[in-house]
């Protein structure tokens, strides 16, 4: 691809720490893997670079692509050292520092990273038997009887919930042993009450001003009768006599000009607002923290307590949490000048890809290995993971100081190559008014706003590529419908218009105008709590969808099987045939593993025939082992015996399976290392069950509408993303809670004092909170709407606002944003350009939906419009895995494996070119398009399917396939012997498969990249 000037100053620029500003398509990680294949060129070798990321997903996908550049820049010699390249996660370079070093801090090198139930198991016991322990003192038994109602459970979850809070500071102990001296100092409740003071005095001082400009629109009389009533406010010199100044009521006056009546509200707004947290003087503001000295002492020495034992469990079973994993990192490089040094001389660069989800940790982690020679690449508008304890004014604070070159230098990428200039263009109209350094972290308008930079879409149709904005009034008539049903409603039917209508976007293979299919459309929102509304209302209207969401482990069916096979083992062996052994035992046996009516079960029942069946049998065969066993051994003869993968198929998502299976396999792992024995598995799952194990299915599915949350939509992208749920308000449960901790207002109890009463951090922290959560929600909006490539449309109740909008809304307006439909009412007028009100009788809202609302529903389509499915039936027989390709078993020569090495590179520069529009100067690729008639075809790289043969599953991976009207050719790729009966017999398979899905005439090529010669397969 040709660079701008920025992204080769991106790429080039060396000498300095430097920060890259890379907005949503606008090619970070190409530019990143061009660095890092420039650094190469110039001699760095790769293991010399220290790559990090925040996922192994992300990691393993830059090592992939860097694979292929250095393969395509003929660097074959770095390709020996890319597997052990130091391109990872802060995470595993962490621990891969604390093995290495480990006799430094006492302990193995065989650490074990520690599963996050088993530590709340022991972290839930622990405080348990601490709580028991304290009952009797009296500090203890006051904070307890200030608190607690019913039980203590509270106060319980309180100290866990602090713990792992304070288990992100690397000074934990230190910070809990200063605590008292630091945060009840006089210094410290003095700047407090200053800055609670300052904002009530500002409201004051707007007041007067406000007054001056409503005199302007009023009488003498009435002039005086505000004197009145503000004389005292106006005249206060100090919070304390404000406080005191409220008197009588405030004068009323009727028939205003509407501009004054706008000033005079303002003033009453204000004056409400002083009267509502002014209530105390400055003494009591003061007295009311000391008050909460007595329990917070107590709350710390808890922590203190939990912590020492939850660490000496850790050493003991020489397991750890990532997070302690990197803490001690921190601590071998902070206490060791030689490995610190080691570390800062071996890395010629440190690059940090998406820097703006850096926490505090890794930052320090970072500051204390670097020698003015990191590389940070982000974007601020899309840091969005707070609730990981990302920190996004590490990157703002860099960005702010670089700008300057005070630390180091800046670079912004600002040129969007993935979306239309008319999204780009929407986008910046949103943020502009609403993002700024203060609300978003990010002056918007001033250094963010994106530009185009993809000439690809220049080719355009007919079709309105602006964004909609489709707005409905839920009048009576549609009472019975919440908005989730009415926006799917609106968007099913919009999706189908465009589908029918031959909506034009962009091929991303071709690079020419298509009509649209399913695949190309996206529904975003915030939460997924309408995700089963859209799946059924979609059903519906018979559009294929695939949502994606987090799945929890542990409330699957099959994990719930395979946990009742271990449960009813152990019952098998302790002799144990009571009601619970029942229990398990008809579980298994409805399970889809062996699927008994009720009729053979209640046979065995009666007949008590227990062990005459297979269910029995093969669990006592297992039993008998169990003494001898680990617990991964166990789940591998269960999975074995039981014929757990043969029958996953019944399951219906096979590869959902594996990796819960996989899930389950590491987690007896980790209980194996802490000293779990398979007897004690049944208490492990009770003690777990109301304890979320949380794991991820996310696939693109082709000819599928996807639906998915914000999150889950990050750095991928589609060209017709609908936004929904805008309306749902803000999760703020946070801040309701009794007790709080923040890293600047420390934890912040009520006093008690006759009674319970807020101090004044509390109200300092939620107005933190909510500047910082709207900050984020308004960038989660940004990271959703970057998602479009052709065409944003967005789905809202009408609004309510029609005021003019400045360039910056004011600042007090956007902390009362409370939802997306609040950002987007404050800036109404700017989007009436794009606003159109949907007419909801035409959206399909039918009495046969409500009355179906809890049954199934009908499809609405006429017969010759129904969505046909194709079901495979697979018995239950045993299917072998099998695939087309040939398996090679044999050692090579070096001179074999350097053809190999060429053909793999020549078979990826065959998958990246377009044939169409060919930029590449490689001769040979350019002969074998030469070669191939592609007038009127339409083209398929790397084709996958899994085919069903005589109980047989073949897997396949057809190189090239190109299809025409009247008939398909299918070419493969080999470096020399087309004549291979095992390459014939191949693409023998692969003809049979495209010839029965298709119905079209199918011929087989076998093309020689060595010998460029096709070899037509009869």
């Amino acid at each position: 691809m040709g660079w701008t000037k920025e992204q080769e100053l991106a790429i080039n620029k060396e000498g300095m720490n430097i920060i890259v500003s890379a907005g949503a398509g606008s090619g970070k990680t190409a530019v990143l893997t061009e660095r890092v294949i420039t650094k190469l060129v110039n001699g760095v070798d790769i293991n010399h670079l220290l790559v990090l990321t925040f996922t192994n997903a992300a990691a393993s996908e830059m090592k992939e692509r860097i694979r292929k550049a250095i393969i395509k820049k003929g660097l074959y010699e770095q390709l020996d050292y890319i597997d052990s390249a130091y391109i990872t996660t802060f995470d595993s370079y962490a621990q891969s520092i604390v093995k290495k070093y480990h006799y430094l801090l006492n302990i193995s090198s065989n650490l074990q990273i520690i599963d996050d139930t088993v530590i709340n198991i022991e972290t839930n016991r622990l405080v348990d038997d601490i709580f028991e322990n304290r009952y009797g003192e009296d500090l203890f038994d006051k904070f307890i009887t200030s608190f607690c109602t019913k039980d203590d459970t509270k106060l319980k979850n309180v100290i866990i919930s602090l713990n792992n809070r304070l288990d992100l500071k690397t000074d934990k102990i230190e910070y809990l042993d200063t605590y008292i001296s630091k945060y009840f100092s006089n210094e410290f409740i003095d700047n407090m009450v200053l800055e609670y003071v300052k904002p009530i005095m500002d409201k004051k001082d707007e007041i007067c001003n406000l007054l001056n400009s409503l005199y302007g629109y009023l009488n003498n009389e009435q002039i005086g009768k505000l004197n009145i009533y503000f004389n005292k406010i106006i005249n206060s010199n100090s919070y304390d006599e404000l406080i005191n100044s409220f008197e009588g009521k405030a004068p009323i006056f009727r028939n205003l000009d509407d501009e004054a009546k706008i000033i005079y509200d303002k003033i009453k707004e204000d004056r409400d607002y002083i009267k509502k947290v002014a209530i105390y003087n400055t003494l009591e503001l003061k007295n009311n923290i000391l008050l909460t000295k007595d329990n917070i002492e107590v709350i710390i020495s808890l922590v203190k307590e939990l912590d020492a034992k939850l660490e000496a469990y850790k050493v003991k079973n020489n397991s750890y949490t990532f997070n302690d994993i990197a803490k001690m990192a921190i601590r071998i490089i902070k206490d060791n000048e030689e490995v610190r040094n080691e570390l800062r001389d071996f890395f010629n660069e440190i690059m940090v890809d998406e820097y703006q989800d850096t926490s505090d940790i890794q930052e320090e982690f970072i500051s204390l290995i670097s020698n003015n020679n990191v590389y940070m690449v982000g974007d601020i508008k899309q840091s969005i993971y707070r609730f990981r304890h990302a920190n996004p004014e590490i990157f703002r604070n860099k960005y702010n100081n670089f700008s300057i070159n005070n630390g180091g230098f800046k670079i912004d990428l600002l040129k969007n190559f993935r979306s239309r200039s008319e999204v780009l263009d929407n986008i910046n109209t949103i943020f502009d008014p609403v993002m700024d350094d203060r609300i978003g972290n990010a002056d918007y308008k001033t250094s963010h706003r994106m530009v185009s930079g993809n000439d690809m879409y220049e080719l355009r149709s007919n079709v309105n590529y602006n964004m909609d904005i489709l707005k409905y009034d839920r009048t009576d008539d549609y009472k019975d419908y919440n908005s989730a049903e009415i926006e799917a409603f609106i968007i099913a039917k919009d999706i189908k218009e465009k589908i029918e209508s031959n909506y034009q976007v962009i091929d991303k293979e071709s690079k020419q105008l298509r009509d649209c299919n399913y695949g190309d459309f996206c529904i975003i929102m915030d939460r997924g709590s309408s995700f089963d509304t859209y799946s059924k209302i979609f059903e519906y209207y018979g559009i294929p969808t695939i949502v994606w969401h987090d799945e929890k482990l542990n409330v699957e069916d099959d994990i719930a099987i395979l946990k009742n096979i271990v449960n009813l083992i152990v019952k098998i062996k302790d002799n144990s045939l009571d009601q619970e052994f029942k229990y398990y035992f008809t579980s298994i046996a409805r399970s889809y593993l062996f699927d008994y009516n009720d009729k053979k079960i209640l046979k065995i029942f009666v007949n008590n025939g227990f062990k005459d069946d297979d269910i029995y049998k093969i669990a006592l065969s297992i039993s008998s082992k169990l003494d001898l066993i680990t617990n991964n051994e166990l789940l591998d003869m269960i999975i074995k015996d039981f014929k757990i993968y043969e029958k996953a198929i019944l399951k219906g998502n096979i590869d959902a399976c594996m990796v819960r299976y996989d899930i389950f396999s590491k987690l007896f792992m980790s209980l194996s290392s802490l000293g779990y024995t398979p007897y004690d598995l049944k208490e492990y799952f009770k003690n777990s069950a109301d304890l979320d194990i949380k794991y991820s299915l996310n696939t693109k599915v082709p000819g599928n509408v996807n639906i998915m949350n914000i999150h889950k939509s990050k750095g991928l992208e589609f060209s017709i993303c609908y936004f929904a749920g805008l309306g749902k308000k803000f999760n703020d449960q946070d801040v309701k809670k009794t007790f709080l901790f923040d890293d600047k207002y420390g934890i912040i109890i009520p006093f008690n004092n006759n009674g319970i009463g807020d101090t004044i951090l509390r109200k300092l922290f939620i107005d933190k909170y909510y500047e910082e959560d709207i900050s984020e929600k308004i960038r989660l909006f940004y990271v959703g709407l970057t998602r479009a490539k052709e065409k944003m449309i967005l789905v809202t109740p009408i609004f309510d606002n029609e005021n003019e909008v400045d360039d910056i809304v004011n600042y007090d307006i956007r902390l009362k944003y409370r939802s997306i439909y609040d950002i987007l009412n404050s800036i109404s007028i700017n989007l009436d350009n794009y606003s159109k009100v949907v007419n909801l009788e035409d959206c399909g809202l039918t009495k046969a939906y409500i009355l179906g609302k809890k049954g199934k529903l009908p499809n609405i389509f006429k017969e010759d419009k129904k969505i046909i499915v194709n079901e495979i039936r697979i018995d239950n027989d045993e299917i072998v895995d099998s695939h087309f390709s040939k398996v090679s078993n044999v050692l090579h020569t070096k001179e074999e494996e350097s053809n190999m090495e060429y053909g793999t590179y020549m078979h990826y520069l065959l998958e990246i070119t377009d044939f169409y529009n060919p930029k590449t100067t490689n001769s040979k690729v350019l002969n074998f398009i030469n070669k191939l008639n592609l007038n009127g075809s339409k083209i398929y790289k790397e084709y996958e399917f899994i085919y069903e043969d005589n109980n047989e599953r073949k897997h396949g991976i057809i190189d090239l396939m190109i299809e025409y009207e009247d008939h398909i050719d299918i070419i493969d790729y080999k470096l020399k012997n087309t004549l291979d009966p095992n390459y014939i017999k191949q693409v023998s398979g692969y003809k049979k498969y495209i010839q029965n899905k298709t119905g079209k005439v199918v011929k087989t090529y076998l093309y020689s990249i060595l010998n460029e010669e096709f070899n037509e397969i009869k």
